[in-house]
């Protein structure tokens, strides 16, 4: 093999590296932005249980049975009971 076709390997090599590196940074970039996205949804999920939260309890302040307080949030009346005992904030409904 010649010295210019050694080149040419050396330059493919190369810019082979280049590209996977390129291709790694891209998806830095993409979990970074996900995890911002994350973090962001994150946020809105607290303040959404706290604001159910609040309508729960008002509800139930003014009398309205647990049993259609949990009805109507679509959940099962034994985590409405955990959410305000305050045994479980990560409810799923």
């Amino acid at each position: 093999m010649d010295k210019e076709e050694h080149f040419k390997l050396l330059r493919a090599s190369g810019a082979k590296v280049d590209k996977l590196q390129e291709d790694l940074q891209s998806i830095r970039d993409q979990e970074a932005a996900l995890q911002a996205q994350r973090v962001k949804k994150l946020e809105e999920l607290k303040k959404a249980r706290d604001e159910r939260m609040k309508l729960m309890t008002a509800a139930i302040e003014d009398k309205v049975p647990k049993a259609q307080v949990a009805r109507a949030l679509g959940m099962d009346r034994t985590n409405l009971y955990k959410l305000l005992e305050g045994k479980d904030d990560n409810a799923d409904a």
